[in-house]
C-alpha cells in the first residue's frame, strides 16, 4: 500500500508525519493489519509490514483520525490524532483477539519525538488564533529560546517592519526565511524576509536554532511559515480587528497616554512624545474546499493591516499591509499529488524612520510588492520509497522615497551636531529577482532488527540583486560632529550581482531498541558574480570621482563547504517517557550580496572633505573643502577599474559548531518538560583589515603603524578623558581615560580594506528550561527560561592587525561581550545582548460546556536590559580620519532597564449552529503599561547624549470578531 504527500522527516517542509506499531497484548507485531487514516486531503491507507509498522509521512498539520483493523483482532479507533509541523507523532496500539467490536482509543496524542532532528519552537494554528500577539510574526519569535529580538511590539504598533533578531552566538544575517519549506531569504539584506505577511494564512509557524536536519543550511534562525490548504470540507474564517486610541464603548476602555517617565528623559530633552497606536484595522479572510473530492481542493486568503500611529518623535509613520494568497492541492493518482501556490505581499509606509533623529521631511515613503510562486509534485514509488520536487520564483523588491524629493533640485541632507537630519534624506530602490529547485526523498529499509530511513537531496537557488541609493541635490550629504563639518560625495550605487547555491545532503535516521541515531553529511557550495554596470560621476566633485564603465568580473566568488550532522536519542522507562539527546552539528554561514561586491570597482564609493562651518549644512562650491579620506577608491588614481578593497583568495565561509545535550520528560501524553544545554563555537570569522600604502606598496595595516595621537588638540596627551553617569545612564558614575591612535607620518589610507579569516573565535555556553502542554482538559502552555552569554576569544594575531582604536573583540574594548547591531527604522541603535530571557503563553478555559463559557489566555515576556556603549562619535584624528571610540571597557557596564511585558486576552465563543462559530475577543497589550526605555543617544561628544529614542509603546486595547464555518 502507498501514503499519499509523502516528504521527507525533517524541519524545513510544511508537513509532520505519523508513526506507529500494531501489538497484538503480549507486544508481538502484528502484520498486514489495514491502517486507514481520514483528515485533511485524501483518505490514506496502508497495511503494516512484518514488524508491525506503519507509517504516515507528508501530512499537512492537523487533526486526523486513524483506524486499525486485523481480521479475527477486531479494530481500534484513535481519534483526535494530532500531527504538528516539522515533528513526528509515534502511536503504539494493540488489538485484542477477544473483542470484535471497533474499541475507540482517548488517549492524548504524544509530543514526545525519539526522532526529533532539531531545536527551536513551533507555534500551532490554536495558538496564532488564541494566545494574544501582535498578529505578526517577528512578534512571536521571543518564544523561541536563546532568541533575541530589538524590538517590542505592541499590538502592532512594530508590525510593517521587521524586526532584528539572532540565534544563539551568531549574527541576524545567517537567519534564513522559508514559506511552506522553500527558501525566500532576501541575499541582499542577508537573513532578512523579502516581504510581509497575513497572519491568518498561516497554519503553523517554526522557528528552528540549530539541532541535526541536513536540510537546514545555516546556524541562525531558520523560519518556517506554513499556509493553510483545502480539504474535503468546506472550512475558512473571516475576521475583523480593532486596535484604537480613544477608547470604546464611551471611553470605558481607553488607551493609556504615552508611558514616558520624565526622569527616563536626558538633560534638557524636550518634544519626545513616546511612540503610539493610533487605529489599526486588521481585517481578511480565508476560505478552502474541494474541487472534486478526494482529488482537488482550493484555498485562498485576502487580508489587510492599516497600520496608524506615531513614532517616538510624535511624527506619523503609517503602514498598509496587503496580502493575497491562493493554493491549489491536487491527488491525481494515489501514488502522485502535487501543490501549486501564489503568495503576493505589498506594503506601503509612509514616514519610515520616523524618530526623535529622523523629523518628517526627512522619513521615506515605502512601496514593496513581492509575488511568489511555488509548484511541488511528489510520487510515491513503492511503500519503501518517496521523493518529491519543487519549484519556487520570487519577484521581490521595494522603494524607499524621502519625503524632502529626489533628484538634482531637491534640498540636500544634513545632520546637525545633536545628531538631527534636516531636509531630505538618501532614497533609492531595490529589486531581487530569484527561484529555486528542490528535490528530495526517503527510502526505508532494514538490516535485521534496524530500521533505517535514508534520506536525500539537494537544492539550487539563484538570487539576483540590484540597488540603487543615492543623495539628492548634488549626491552629497553633510555631518556636522560640533567641532568638525564632514562633507561625503557619493559615487555610484550598488552594483548587481547574482548568487547561486548549491546544496547536497544525505542522512540516515537509525533506529533499534530504544535508541535512536541520526547521522548526517551536508555539501554546500556558495557562489557570486559581478554584473557588467556604469556609473555615472559624482556631479559635485567629478574629478575625485570620475565615471566607471565596468565589464563584469571574470571569475566567481565561492564558499565550498561540507557540514556534518550527528545525533542519538536514548528513549528510557517502560513507557519510554523520559528522552535523553544529544547532538553535534556544523553549519556553513550563508554568503549574502556584500561578500561578492565588496571588490567591484564601480560599487559605492564617498569621499570625504572638512567644510569650513560646523554648525551649518554645506552649501559652497567646494572649493573651500579639503579632502580628509575615501572610502571605496583609490585616491591616487579614482577613475581606475580597480577597487581599493581586496579578499583573501583563499577565503572560507565561517562555521559554527554546536553541541546540544538534553532531557525531555513527558509528565503526562500531552505534556513535555525538558533542559538543554548548548555550546556553540564560531571559527573563521571573516576579519576586515586597513589597508595602507607606506612607500613601499600596499599591504595590511598592524599596530607598529600607529602612534598615540598626542599632538590632538582635543586630547589630554593622547587621551580621550571624561565621565559617565548620572540618572539616565544606565550605570556608573564612569570616569574614562582612552588613548587614541592615528597612523604614523609615512603611512597612508589607500581607502580599501582586506577581508580574511581571522583567528578570533566566537564561543556561546546557554542553559534553558523549557515546557509545552497541547490544548487538552481546557488547558494549555508553553514557555521556558534561558541563561547564556556568547564571548569572543581574541589572541594576538589579532590584536597585532588590529586598529587599536577598534574594540578588540567588535565588541566592548576588553573584546569578551558579542554583540549583534540593530540601528535601522528610526529606533535609535540597540545592542542585542541579554544574559537571560524567559517566555510563558497559555490558555485556559473557563466553563466551556456552560452557555457563559469562556477563554482566558495571556503571554509574558522578560528579557535583561540590552547594553549602552557608549563612544564618543566623530573624533578628529591627526592623521585626517573621523573616528569612533568606544570609551566603555566592559558594555555590561551601563545597561537599558530589564523588560517585562504581560499581554491578556478573553474571549468568547458563540455556536451559531453545528458548523458556524462566532467568537469575540478582547485583548489588552502591555497590560502594566510599562514605559521601559529602549534606546538612548550614546555619542558622549552629543549635546543629546542620553536623550531617550525609543520606549515600549502604552498599553492599549484591541476589540475582535471572527466568524468560522466548516
Amino acid at each position: 500500500m502507498v501514503c499519499a504527500l509523502a516528504l521527507p522527516v525533517g524541519a524545513q517542509n510544511s508537513t509532520g508525519n505519523l508513526f506507529g506499531t500494531v501489538t497484538d497484548l503480549g507486544g508481538n507485531p502484528l502484520q498486514g493489519a489495514r491502517v486507514s487514516l481520514t483528515g485533511l486531503g485524501a483518505d490514506r491507507t496502508q497495511s503494516t509490514n512484518e514488524g508491525g509498522q506503519f507509517r504516515f509521512l507528508g501530512l499537512d498539520p492537523g487533526n486526523y483520525s486513524l483506524q486499525v483493523e486485523l481480521a479475527d483482532f477486531g479494530s481500534v479507533v484513535r481519534p483526535n490524532v494530532v500531527v504538528s509541523l516539522g515533528r513526528n507523532t509515534n502511536l503504539e496500539l494493540e488489538l485484542n483477539p477477544a473483542i470484535q467490536d471497533v474499541l475507540t482509543v482517548t488517549s492524548e496524542t504524544p509530543l514526545l519525538d525519539s526522532r526529533e532532528i532539531r531545536s527551536g519552537t513551533q507555534v500551532s494554528q490554536t495558538e496564532l488564533e488564541k494566545i494574544p500577539s501582535a498578529r505578526d510574526p517577528w512578534a512571536l519569535l521571543n518564544q523561541t529560546p536563546g532568541v533575541l529580538v530589538d524590538r517590542v511590539n505592541v499590538g502592532g504598533n512594530e508590525s510593517g517592519q521587521q524586526s532584528v533578531f539572532r540565534a544563539q552566538g551568531v549574527d541576524d544575517d545567517q537567519n534564513d526565511f522559508m514559506v511552506d519549506g522553500f527558501t525566500i531569504t532576501d541575499m541582499r539584506a542577508t537573513g532578512a524576509s523579502p516581504t510581509y505577511y497575513d497572519f491568518d494564512q498561516f497554519a503553523e509557524m517554526q522557528f528552528t536554532t540549530g539541532g541535526t536536519d541536513v536540510t537546514k543550511s545555516t546556524a541562525g534562525v531558520a523560519v518556517n511559515l506554513v499556509t493553510k490548504r483545502g480539504s474535503n470540507e468546506f472550512r475558512g474564517s473571516a475576521r475583523f480587528y480593532n486596535t484604537k486610541a480613544g477608547g470604546y464603548f464611551g471611553g470605558a476602555l481607553e488607551q493609556s497616554q504615552p508611558n514616558v517617565d520624565v526622569d527616563d528623559l536626558g538633560d534638557g530633552q524636550t518634544g519626545y512624545a513616546g511612540a503610539r497606536i493610533r487605529e489599526i484595522e486588521d481585517m481578511g479572510f480565508e476560505a478552502g474546499g474541494a474541487a472534486i473530492r478526494d482529488r482537488l481542493w482550493l484555498w485562498g486568503a485576502w487580508g489587510q493591516n492599516d497600520i496608524q500611529q506615531n513614532a517616538a518623535s510624535g511624527t506619523a509613520d503609517d503602514t498598509i499591509l496587503e496580502n493575497q494568497s491562493l493554493k491549489v492541492n491536487a491527488q491525481f493518482r494515489s501514488a502522485n499529488s502535487a501543490v501549486a501556490s501564489w503568495n503576493n505581499g505589498d506594503k506601503q509606509k509612509f514616514g519610515r524612520g520616523a524618530s526623535p533623529t529622523r523629523p518628517d521631511i526627512t522619513t521615506w515613503n515605502q512601496r514593496g510588492p513581492t509575488a511568489i510562486y511555488r509548484f511541488e509534485d511528489t510520487h510515491v514509488f513503492s511503500s519503501n520509497l518517496f521523493a518529491t520536487g519543487s519549484y519556487s520564483i520570487g519577484d521581490a523588491g521595494f522603494q524607499l522615497a524621502a519625503k524632502g524629493g529626489t533628484g538634482p533640485n531637491a534640498p540636500e541632507a544634513w545632520r546637525d551636531n545633536t545628531g538631527v537630519w534636516h531636509d531630505n534624506f538618501q532614497s533609492g530602490q531595490a529589486s531581487n529577482p530569484n527561484d529555486e529547485f528542490k528535490v528530495d526523498g526517503s527510502y526505508f529499509f532494514t538490516t535485521g532488527d534496524i530500521s533505517h530511513e535514508l534520506k536525500v537531496g539537494g537544492r539550487h537557488r539563484t538570487f539576483e540583486s540590484y540597488s540603487a541609493f543615492s543623495w539628492p541635490g548634488r549626491n552629497i550629504f553633510t555631518f556636522n560632529t560640533g567641532s568638525t563639518q564632514l562633507v561625503g560625495a557619493q559615487r555610484g550605487v550598488s552594483t548587481p550581482a547574482e548568487l547561486t547555491y548549491l546544496s547536497l545532503w544525505v542522512q540516515d535516521t537509525i533506529s533499534f531498541g530504544s535508541l535512536t541515531f541520526n547521522l548526517g553529511l551536508r555539501y554546500d557550495e556558495q557562489s557570486g558574480v559581478n554584473s557588467a554596470f556604469q556609473v555615472p560621476a559624482n556631479p559635485f566633485v567629478p574629478d575625485v570621482l570620475p565615471a566607471l564603465d565596468f565589464q563584469g568580473s571574470d571569475e566567481d566568488f565561492t564558499w565550498e563547504t561540507v557540514a556534518p550532522r550527528l545525533g542519538a536519542t536514548w528513549a528510557l522507562g517502560a513507557e519510554r517517557d523520559t528522552l535523553v539527546r544529544a547532538s553535534f552539528a556544523q553549519f556553513a554561514d550563508q554568503l549574502g550580496t556584500g561578500q561578492v561586491t565588496r571588490t567591484n570597482p564601480a560599487g559605492v564609493a564617498y569621499a570625504y572633505f572638512v567644510g569650513p562651518d560646523p554648525n551649518q549644512p554645506y552649501t559652497g562650491d567646494g572649493s573651500d573643502l579639503v579632502f580628509a579620506f575615501p572610502n571605496g577608491f583609490d585616491p591616487s588614481n579614482p577613475g581606475a577599474l580597480v577597487d581599493p578593497d581586496r579578499t583573501d583568495p583563499n577565503l572560507d565561509a565561517p562555521i559554527t559548531s554546536e553541541l546540544i545535550v538534553g532531557i525531555e520528560h513527558a509528565l503526562m501524553p500531552e505534556f513535555v518538560i525538558g533542559a538543554t544545554v548548548t555550546a556553540r563555537q564560531v571559527d573563521d570569522i571573516l576579519e576586515l583589515r586597513t589597508l595602507v600604502n607606506d612607500g613601499n606598496g600596499i599591504r595590511t595595516a598592524n599596530v607598529n603603524d600607529y602612534q598615540l595621537d598626542v599632538a590632538n588638540p582635543e586630547l589630554a596627551n593622547g587621551f580621550l578623558i571624561g565621565s559617565l553617569g548620572g540618572p539616565n545612564a544606565g550605570g556608573g558614575p564612569f570616569d574614562y581615560s582612552v588613548p587614541v591612535y592615528s597612523l604614523r607620518p609615512g603611512v597612508a589610507l589607500t581607502g580599501g580594506q582586506y577581508l580574511t579569516n581571522g583567528t578570533r573565535e566566537r564561543e556561546y555556553l546557554g542553559y534553558s528550561v523549557n515546557f509545552a502542554k497541547r490544548l487538552a482538559n481546557r488547558w494549555m502552555m508553553r514557555g521556558y527560561v534561558n541563561y547564556g552569554e556568547s564571548e569572543w576569544k581574541v589572541d594576538d594575531e589579532f590584536l597585532f592587525h588590529n586598529d587599536p582604536n577598534a574594540a578588540a573583540g567588535g565588541g566592548d574594548r576588553d573584546g569578551d561581550l558579542y554583540l549583534t547591531l540593530s540601528a535601522g527604522s528610526g529606533k535609535g541603535q540597540r545592542f542585542l545582548q541579554s544574559s537571560w530571557s524567559a517566555n510563558l503563553t497559555g490558555l485556559y478555559q473557563i466553563a466551556p460546556n456552560r452557555p457563559w463559557g469562556f477563554n482566558l489566555s495571556g503571554a509574558v515576556q522578560a528579557r535583561e536590559g540590552y547594553p549602552t556603549p557608549y563612544f564618543y562619535n566623530g573624533l578628529s584624528t591627526s592623521d585626517g580620519v573621523s573616528r569612533g571610540i568606544n570609551v566603555v571597557d566592559d558594555f555590561s557596564d551601563f545597561r537599558l532597564d530589564d523588560l517585562v511585558t504581560l499581554d491578556l486576552r478573553i474571549e468568547k465563543e458563540f455556536a451559531l449552529s453545528a458548523a458556524v462559530n462566532f467568537t469575540f475577543g478582547l485583548d489588552v497589550f502591555n497590560v502594566t503599561n510599562e514605559g521601559t526605555e529602549l534606546s538612548r543617544q550614546r555619542d558622549v561628544s552629543s549635546s543629546s547624549l542620553y536623550f531617550l529614542n525609543d520606549n515600549v509603546s502604552p498599553r492599549i486595547y484591541r476589540l475582535g470578531v471572527r466568524l468560522g464555518w466548516k
